[in-house]
């Protein structure tokens, strides 16, 4: 496949991505400024290969079930879920809450890992991606980005995700100085109403943030008057998933 088509291909997964799939051919051809006829033609590859799902009923199409089997390989070789994985379930059991592994996916924190706490409530699946300004992980990748990527990303603009969602630069800004002042992330309700949630940094050696381990429920049982008592276990235990890591995989995955 030539690099142009490539490069087309990965535009549409990542269009499907960002909508979080469902879009028809014309309006993948009017968000990427291409002919519907390349679009079709590249949608029958991704199709083929698993990349990309069409629904029978609205014959649109969203990501395929093969990117998230993808998606485990990488993390699986890299060996972060491994050793993340009981340390997210003891800190489910510490804390009596939906715990979760996140990784930064570009402008989206994409979460890889849930471990479910004791409540009937938690059974929702929390697995996706979401916005980094409006979400405890992305707060936590974008304290730690260059000052260039992070004009880049605020450059896009901070969509409105709820009433309480932070949607100025300066604001922004003055929440990731305390991100990094504190070492954790929180989100009251910025993304979802109605759910709070706390996170930390996963580190390299060097400082490099890596992924973020949180912890989310529902506001009425996760409080801030509650959730003050999280980030101290939650820093040691993401140290530990730190140390634990192997140091090939603790230099690829970045």
């Amino acid at each position: 496949m030539p690099v142009q088509s490539v490069d087309r291909a990965v535009a549409i997964l990542n269009a499907l991505s960002a909508r979080k799939g469902h879009l028809g051919v014309t309006e993948l051809s009017n968000e990427l400024d291409l002919h519907k006829s390349t679009i079709h033609r590249l949608l029958v590859s991704l199709k083929q290969g698993g990349l990309v799902e069409r629904d029978a009923k609205s014959r649109k199409y969203r990501l395929g079930i093969r990117l998230v089997e993808l998606g485990y390989s990488v993390l699986n070789s890299r060996g972060l879920p491994q050793v993340a994985l009981p340390y997210l379930h003891y800190l489910a059991d510490e804390v009596k809450e939906v715990t979760y592994l996140a990784v930064q996916d570009g402008d989206r924190a994409l979460n890889v890992l849930q471990v479910p706490g004791p409540h009937l409530v938690q059974s929702v699946s929390w697995l996706g991606s979401g916005s980094l300004h409006s979400t405890s992980t992305g707060k936590v990748f974008l304290a730690h980005m260059s000052e260039e990527d992070l004009n880049s990303f605020l450059g896009k603009g901070l969509p409105a995700k709820t009433k309480d969602t932070i949607t100025d630069a300066g604001e922004l800004r003055a929440e990731l100085e305390r991100v990094r002042e504190q070492g954790f992330a929180t989100n009251w309700e910025e993304d979802q109403e109605g759910i709070n949630a706390v996170a930390v940094p996963i580190r390299k050696s060097d400082g490099t943030v890596i992924a973020a381990m949180g912890v989310v429920g529902p506001s009425y049982r996760l409080t801030r008057e509650k959730a003050t008592g999280f980030p101290a276990i939650m820093m040691g235990l993401a140290r530990e998933v730190a140390q634990k890591l192997e140091p090939p995989s603790f230099g690829v995955l970045v």
